[in-house]
């Protein structure tokens, strides 16, 4: 099998693991290449939160080496802030990285998300990955990020599926870097959920665990 380079584009600190650190695990142990692109620094928006940003920073490198990420930059925008830049700025952000890294792959938040931030991050995608001749990008996926995707009005209808069965330990051990972002369960960033949810979208297709994604576009070269 090729192995893919793969980018993926995250909102905030921790939705790379929440949204699809399974996956991330998973191809990292089979010889792909993961880059993570972080836009905003989940924190300025936070009222009474004493966590520094350097903080926050070093829990998603800490969390990046659980899941065999190869590199992670951090692009310091201020928290729920990111619908206040113009796309064009964003867009070239990715385009930065895309000719960085050379991804042919690339993951990005669900269009639908009640969460600004992650809708100007898609938005962005779209303009970053556009199908021109020379683009080496074949595949364009969303993923869902709990805490915002099953909030937002705009249901989450995946298409594709990637079997985490042994990789969901992976994923709860990177999530718990982020220590101030751990809820009690039912809530749906809690250790428990995050296992539950990836035993729903396994039960759906015969698998134990799964992480569910919805493909906007894949070209066979």
């Amino acid at each position: 099998m090729k192995m893919k380079r793969v980018l993926v584009l995250s909102a905030h600190p921790d939705d790379e693991t929440l949204g699809l650190g399974g996956t991330i695990a998973k191809m990292s142990k089979n010889g792909d290449i993961i880059y993570v692109l972080v836009f905003a620094d989940g924190e300025t928006a936070r009222k009474n939160n004493k966590l520094k940003i350097s903080e926050r920073r070093k829990q998603a490198k800490d969390a990046s080496k659980v899941l065999g990420i190869k590199q992670i930059e951090f692009l310091n925008y201020e928290d729920q802030k990111l619908d206040t830049i113009p796309l064009v700025e964003l867009s070239k952000h990715i385009e930065n990285a895309i000719r960085k890294w050379n991804p042919n792959v690339i993951f990005t938040h669900f269009y639908g998300d009640v969460n600004q931030d992650h809708k100007a991050v898609f938005d962005a995608t779209l303009i970053a990955t556009r199908p021109t001749p020379k683009s080496k990008i074949t595949e364009v996926i969303c993923y869902e990020t709990p805490s915002s995707t099953e909030w937002g009005i705009q249901k989450f209808n995946p298409n594709f599926y990637e079997d985490i069965s042994k990789f969901i330990k992976t994923k709860q051990s990177a999530f718990k870097k982020y220590k101030g972002e751990i809820e009690m369960f039912p809530h749906p960033r809690s250790l428990e959920a995050i296992f539950l949810i990836s035993k729903r979208w396994g039960s759906t297709i015969g698998l134990k665990h799964a992480e569910a994604f919805l493909k906007i576009r894949e070209i066979s070269k």
